[in-house]
């Protein structure tokens, strides 16, 4: 376990107030407490407003905080709108998932970073929205809290389509990362706990691991590098 001790962890999709119940400030301490690296204070609201957090604390040089949305919409074109006005403001853009048209909608826009609980009504991507998924660099979130609050029936058909989503991300190498959903300070779960639900999902301890730390902090470092123009284009130093 030596290899999990050095990794460095990120949950990338938190809602904090207000929005949500849990403080920004205790999200944060209950993260770091837990073995985090850092964390995304994601915005989550029926209007997409986006909020920026004051946080009462001291910085940490050895925790990282960052802002993002998760965008909730109904109809494809109203996701394009959304996805472009916020693109510039959220460090992260997510996209609350699970409609057939919204899902592709996702995996096609190379300026969604996360598409999130996909498999929430129980039915799983295709091989044509995972292909395009791994294309556009659309990470898949696998959200712990579906296997955790879910009960009888609706855990069955929402484990079984996350299940098959694993599959497809596998043959299609697509991004995957885990998420907490918490909306609180008690919904948080700590590293090595989301890496056993996701293993007791089916993720091998390495593609649970990744999906922790490679692949969330290739998301920030994506987002947050001021080198980079748009997909694929770099300024050269």
């Amino acid at each position: 376990m030596g290899v999990i001790k050095q990794s460095r962890f990120y949950d990338l999709n938190i809602h904090p107030l207000p929005d949500c119940a849990g403080s920004p400030a205790r999200l944060v301490l209950e993260a770091r407490d837990m073995g985090y690296s850092g964390i995304c204070l994601t915005s989550f609201n029926s209007d997409n407003t986006f909020f920026e957090h004051d946080i009462p604390l001291p910085p940490f040089n050895d925790f990282e905080i960052y802002t993002g949305i998760e965008i909730q919409v109904e109809r494809v074109a109203k996701l394009t709108k959304e996805v472009n006005r916020l693109r510039g403001r959220a460090d992260i853009i997510i996209i609350g998932g699970g409609n057939e048209d919204i899902n592709r909608a996702s995996a096609e826009n190379g300026k969604v970073d996360i598409l999130a609980h996909p498999a929430a009504h129980g039915k799983p991507l295709n091989h044509v929205l995972a292909k395009a998924a791994a294309d556009n660099g659309v990470a898949v979130d696998f959200n712990m809290d579906a296997l955790i609050m879910q009960r009888g029936g609706s855990r069955i058909k929402v484990l079984t389509a996350m299940r098959q989503n694993l599959m497809l991300a596998r043959k299609y190498t697509v991004p995957m990362v885990i998420t907490s959903n918490a909306r609180s300070h008690y919904d948080l779960r700590g590293p090595r706990e989301m890496m056993a639900l996701a293993m007791f999902l089916g993720m091998t301890q390495d593609e649970a691991r990744n999906a922790l730390s490679k692949v969330p902090k290739g998301i920030i470092k994506r987002n947050t590098d001021s080198n980079r123009i748009m997909e694929g284009v770099e300024v050269a130093k």
